[in-house]
């Protein structure tokens, strides 16, 4: 800021000794002996010129050459506008937006945000994930992801917003919430999710290959716990079929994300949630059978908490 000012104040020096010479403003020259000697003498014929007897002002040259030197002196007192993406919850938001939004949190919230990148999709898309936390050793983890089913673009709003509203409210929020860890990917699925952006408004799965083709693999699909245990039955082995479960458990990098940044987490994880929108529903285990799992009653109990607080009538 001294060098600037310095700048500021030698340029102001400038414009006052030129001033003197002739009034820039009023277009009139100054009354000063000296400027009528050096007008006479030839020394300012190409800055100067006469308007009537008597009289001399800056030419036309002289005003450009000044206002360029002026323009080179001062630097702009308006600072340069950072570009932002705007995001809000009244339309559905391209990739770059919502990471955009993830990048602006962490940068606006430091203290409580940070983004990573867990993995690179088929095409090498970043699968960005936002963790707020406040940094307690002994917090619980949350995990929340969104889009793996490309098509599901409010599952994207909704996370995002869930993001926004926790950040932006963390101190005034109770501590059932603030003594967690969450991480939270709102576009597991880039690809997939570029593309019904771009090409197909209903494409679901992944861009993976299958002999030269773009078919894509149906990620919700791909983990290994039961991979294809009922064979067509909830998956297909079909690259064409909209549940194509992949080649073979694991074998796309989205799925392959998600499975390392749990397992290599430090902090346990209590909750996982993955988000859709096909429909009113909220599922547990198990998909692969009838029987219910060891923990039914209390996933029964806390599915039933969510019903019950998410209801339109409690919106």
């Amino acid at each position: 800021m001294e060098g600037h000012d310095e700048s500021v104040e030698s340029c102001k020096s400038q414009m006052v000794a030129v001033d003197q010479r002739f009034d820039l403003f009023s277009d009139e020259s100054s009354e000063n002996s000296n400027s009528a000697d050096k007008a006479n003498n030839g020394t300012q014929t190409k800055f100067m010129r006469r308007r009537s007897k008597g009289q001399l002002i800056p030419s036309v040259l002289f005003r450009k050459s000044l206002s360029k030197t002026i323009k080179q002196i001062i630097p702009s007192e308006k600072p340069a506008k950072r570009k932002v993406k705007l995001m809000d919850w009244k339309r559905f938001h391209k990739l770059n937006v919502i990471y955009s939004f993830m990048d602006e949190l962490e940068k606006d919230f430091p203290a409580i945000c940070t983004v990573s990148v867990i993995g690179k999709s088929v095409q090498g898309r970043d699968i960005k994930m936002l963790k707020i936390s406040n940094s307690e050793a002994g917090n619980p983890a949350v995990w929340l992801d969104a889009a793996i089913h490309s098509r599901e673009w409010i599952s994207t709003a909704v996370v995002t917003y869930l993001a926004d509203y926790i950040v932006r409210n963390f101190q005034k929020l109770s501590e059932s919430i603030t003594n967690k860890d969450w991480y939270i990917v709102p576009v597991l699925n880039p690809d997939g999710y570029v593309y019904t952006h771009t090409s197909d408004r209903m494409w679901r799965k992944n861009r993976a290959k299958q002999d030269g083709k773009r078919v894509g693999v149906d990620l919700n699909r791909n983990f290994s716990y039961r991979w294809g245990n009922n064979d067509e039955e909830g998956s297909s082995d079909s690259p064409n079929h909209v549940f194509y479960r992949g080649p073979a458990p694991f074998s796309e990098p989205e799925t392959c994300a998600v499975r390392d940044t749990i397992l290599s987490s430090q902090t346990p994880y209590k909750v996982f949630l993955s988000f859709h929108s096909y429909y009113e529903l909220i599922l547990f285990p198990w998909g692969f059978k009838a029987e219910p799992c060891q923990d039914y009653l209390q996933l029964l109990e806390g599915g039933a908490v969510m019903a019950r607080v998410t209801s339109p009538r409690n919106l």
